[in-house]
């Protein structure tokens, strides 16, 4: 369970109202409550009588008792009536289910019909899942089918129920049920809410949760209130599936597979219907809120399944309401594209790129390095949050009691990852620093599909070192038109820049693409606009530093103390200390307020923030390509160093370390890696010290002219990351052109990287991982888009590291 788990506590009356499947009105409940003050009787055999004519009708007594105006549940009388109570969980709430079944055998008084979901008792029953993080058991629910002898399965549990008999089990009873139904909610793609509850003797909440925001009632007692509780078993037993939280637009199929049905256009009545074939990226999540995104390969199928045309990939996210979809935003990007290149003027500083780029522009091919859209769609929304509640925030912190068998049950937040997760063997997990929690979001979310042609593979997924700088330099080119068109991507990352050929296998060379525009946007942005302000989007290996810490690297503060020498790109020979005693005082000075920025980013919200501009995308094209080097090098052609300096620097943390902060303010810094590094390395690694010093003096000049919007500003350093690229690729084809030699060490290019196979297993026993996204708004979620994995091939023997 996510520890930072937060939600709205409101009256019952306010939760059945907004947030209930439906509520029976006064007639269609005292008709209810009528059927359930009369005895009935069943069909049974008295005794041991063994003839048919000793079978004789066994009266069972009514579920109420009292008359229409007062009333009570027979098995749980008022108070006062009461004798001594049972401190067994099975006896507290076995009436539960006579209660449930005998409501459920009445006839709605309307038009109305039953589901195909009962209550059942299960206590302490195990949730099946095929994702070892989940541990998670329930005490009862609404399920659609149960063997008493099987785990439940997620895809037959509608609501989830929690029974405890103490009051002061209330914080673990709902960690619980609220765990299970986050597993719920990860693995039934159907699922757009789900409803639970907890009861703790009598005491009874109601919990509602989708992925905008959850909320729960204020706990209301059975014994005293049957009306209510009547109430609630009748709308989740009358409920339809679509007000239980089901998509009526995705089924599931007997092979466990799911179809979706998006329609052939906007509004259309004739749909397009596109059946799972395996998940490329299905993260889960800690939490329930968020965007959520799956991506799938899938196959279009006809109405009677029948499948037909090419693989394609399905994309399943909840977006804000307000936002643009990633077609609008793709749309918009190549009009502003083709309006750059057909306007007579432009900047001074951007004619080179208007002149490099303007055949690619005008006969269209430039849309190659971005996702071909097949089809999308914008589906339904969460529900309105209800307007009068409190928020509650670390409501599973607070109690002692949580302690007593918490292992028994629940979500672990370390093993609840992506499918396609990675945990390479330089990289930490995620470390409990929890920033400041912004206020829930009262912004509804909004369903949104879409179908792309290409099938691709990430770039952190790519088998050689040579192969990740080719793809890497060709996302250049989109960059640059984005940086002519005036737009940033703000989230450039090892997930997000794909690398496409129709045949993986085959030698032809990669082709590189630019996805996931959802947070795209314009530059620069309008003064006082919420994405001028302190929003940190992205994945936090490669994020921005300015954008991590909310406040641009350059400070007047400490200009004069910026020389020339501190600056300077690494000589070839590379010593420790090399700076002055007085240029590491003015340095550590320099740092350590950065480290103090740093700090209060995390405590609190700075009152401007730092806009995502034309430079950070580069930068995270910085991060990387060191990421690569640190973290994803074969072991025998790494270093304990190079492990260790990536260990220090990629963290999946928005607050940076120090070791980060001082990667790209501190001139001298990773020489000592340099020094362990295997010699094939060293061209390379000068050449990303040579970039890391680039970017932080276009930072400061560009900070001491206050020329954060000046478009023009930023293309130089557009301009040195093309040049130093095309030196790596130059080099790696040189490498190739040379062969492989009689002993000769391996080429930078020529190293491999470590990449997770079929298997779900690391390749040559290494735990390999990728890194985690997380943004503040949407609390979640990091999915690698389009992913598929790698063939796991097996890897050639290599030179030994010098």
């Amino acid at each position: 369970m996510d520890s930072e788990f937060k939600f709205i506590r409101c009256s019952v009356e306010s939760f059945m109202n907004i947030y209930l499947p439906f509520v029976p009105n006064d007639n269609e409940t005292q008709y209810f409550v009528q059927q359930l003050l009369q005895d009935t009787s069943t069909g049974s055999r008295a005794g041991n009588a063994s003839h048919s004519s000793d079978v004789a009708t066994r009266p069972v007594l009514s579920v109420l008792t009292g008359n229409e105006t007062t009333f009570a549940f027979r098995d749980y009388p008022l108070q006062s009536k009461r004798g001594r109570q049972s401190n067994s969980k099975i006896t507290v709430f076995r009436g539960w289910e006579k209660i449930a079944q005998t409501i459920g055998n009445i006839e709605y008084p309307g038009e109305r019909k039953r589901n195909k979901f009962s209550y059942v008792n299960v206590p302490n029953k195990r949730i099946a899942s095929s994702n070892r993080g989940y541990n998670n058991k329930i005490d009862a629910a609404f399920v659609a089918a149960c063997d008493t002898h099987k785990p439940l399965q997620t895809t037959d549990i509608a609501v989830v129920v929690g029974h405890k008999v103490a009051a002061s089990h209330n914080r673990q009873n709902a960690l619980h049920a609220v765990s299970a139904n986050v597993q719920i909610m990860n693995e039934d793609v159907r699922r757009m809410f789900i409803f639970g509850i907890t009861a703790e003797r009598h005491n009874v909440t109601l919990w509602y949760h989708d992925r905008s925001h959850s909320a729960a009632s204020y706990p209301f007692n059975l014994s005293t209130n049957p009306k209510l509780f009547i109430q609630v078993l009748i709308a989740f037993l009358f409920a339809t599936e679509e007000e239980l939280g089901y998509d009526s637009m995705v089924k599931l199929k007997p092979d466990r597979n799911y179809t979706f049905k998006i329609p052939s256009l906007p509004g259309s009545d004739k749909f397009r219907f596109f059946r799972t074939v395996e998940g490329l990226s299905l993260y889960h999540s800690n939490g329930i809120t968020g965007r959520m995104t799956r991506v799938y390969k899938v196959v279009e199928v006809r109405e009677s399944g029948e499948a037909f045309g090419d693989p394609l990939v399905l994309k399943d996210v909840w977006l804000d309401s307000s936002a643009k979809t990633e077609k609008e935003i793709q749309n918009a990007i190549f009009t502003d594209i083709e309006q750059f290149w057909d306007s007579p003027d432009e900047p001074l500083e951007l004619k080179s790129f208007k002149e490099a780029h303007k055949k690619l522009v005008r006969d269209g091919s430039y849309k190659q390095y971005f996702l071909q859209i097949v089809l999308d769609y914008s589906g339904q929304k969460t529900k309105v949050r209800v307007e009068i509640g409190t928020e509650v925030r670390g409501f599973f912190d607070a109690e002692q009691d949580l302690a007593l068998d918490a292992p028994v049950t629940g979500t672990k937040s370390q093993e609840s990852q992506s499918l396609n997760d990675q945990t390479f063997v330089n990289t930490h997990r995620i470390v409990s620093q929890p920033p400041a929690l912004p206020a829930i979001p009262s912004e509804q979310k909004r369903q949104y599909r879409i179908l792309f042609k290409e099938i691709c593979r990430p770039s952190g997924r790519l088998e050689t070192l040579g192969e990740v700088v080719n793809v890497l330099s060709q996302t250049l080119i989109p960059l640059q038109l984005l940086f002519c068109a005036g737009w940033v991507h703000r989230d450039i990352s090892s997930g997000n820049i794909l690398a496409f050929k129709k045949d993986f296998e085959s030698q032809g060379p990669w082709l590189a693409k630019l996805s996931d525009l959802e947070y795209a946007t314009k530059f620069p942005v309008p003064q006082g606009s919420a994405c001028a302000a302190n929003t940190k989007t992205g994945t936090p290996y490669f994020m921005p530093l300015e954008v991590m810490l909310s406040t641009y690297l350059f400070s007047s503060d400490y200009d004069d103390t910026i020389t020339a020498k501190e600056h300077r790109p690494p000589s070839p020979v590379f010593e420790e200390n090399t700076l002055e005693i007085h240029e590491f005082q003015l340095l550590a000075e320099s740092i350590a307020n950065l480290e103090r920025k740093a700090f209060e980013t995390a405590t609190a919200e700075p009152p401007t923030g730092v806009a995502h501009n034309l430079q950070h995308d580069l930068e995270s094209l910085w991060w990387i390509l060191l990421w690569n080097v640190c973290c994803r090098l074969d072991p025998e052609q790494s270093t304990p160093s190079l492990q260790n300096f990536g260990k220090a620097i990629f963290l999946n943390e928005i607050r940076p370390t120090d070791a980060r902060i001082h990667c790209i303010t501190k001139a001298t810094f990773g020489e000592s890696m340099t020094v362990s590094a295997p010699k094939s390395i060293y061209s390379f690694v000068a050449s990303l010290f040579f970039l890391r010093k680039n970017l932080y003096s276009e930072y400061v000049d560009r900070g001491r002219e206050g020329a954060y919007n000046d478009v023009g500003s930023y293309a130089k350093i557009h301009n040195t990351f093309f040049y130093v690229f095309k030196l790596l690729n130059i080099q790696a084809t040189e490498a190739l052109d040379s062969g492989a030699g009689d002993g000769r060490d391996l080429h930078w290019s020529e190293l491999r990287l470590l990449v997770k196979n079929h298997s779900n297993k690391a390749t040559d026993g290494s735990i390999v991982g990728e890194p985690e996204r997380k943004r503040p708004r949407s609390n979640e979620d990091y999915v690698d888009g389009r992913a598929v994995e790698s063939a796991g091939r097996p890897k050639p023997k290599q030179p030994r590291k010098k």
